[in-house]
């Protein structure tokens, strides 16, 4: 079974500004139903933007056990906007050799273990 919501690693900013941009937006906001809508909207848009479709959870805040009737939201990203049957797998080998999977260009070496910027070249005669 594939699974279409592992985001590649180009996609990865896209995710993390639409988690920034609901924290700035909703920083401060009570969590009643009218905050509460609008914040569902708002990563639906945000999210929908970077190519996914999401779920919220609500979480009631407690102190000392008992209810605050403060909420906290739960994002959890469902799914694509344009669903793929397969991993892209030449697209993933080429995101994670330009770094932007950790920041670190090129390679790791089967044989020897060691760190090149540029893949073995293969000599085909």
């Amino acid at each position: 079974m594939v699974t279409d919501v592992e985001p590649y690693p180009s996609e990865m900013p896209k995710i993390h500004h639409a988690y920034s941009e609901l924290t700035k937006r909703f920083a401060n906001t009570k969590m009643d139903d009218g905050g509460m809508d609008l914040f569902h909207r708002a990563a639906s848009e945000l999210f929908g933007a970077a190519g996914f479709t999401i779920d919220v959870a609500w979480d009631e805040v407690r102190m000392g056990g008992n209810p605050t009737g403060m909420y906290m939201p739960e994002v959890t990203i469902t799914g694509r906007t344009t669903h793929e049957t397969e991993i892209d797998h030449d697209r993933l080998k080429h995101e994670i050799r330009a770094g932007m999977a950790d920041g670190k260009v090129g390679v790791v070496d089967p044989n020897t273990g060691e760190w090149k910027e540029e893949p073995k070249k293969k000599l085909i005669i």
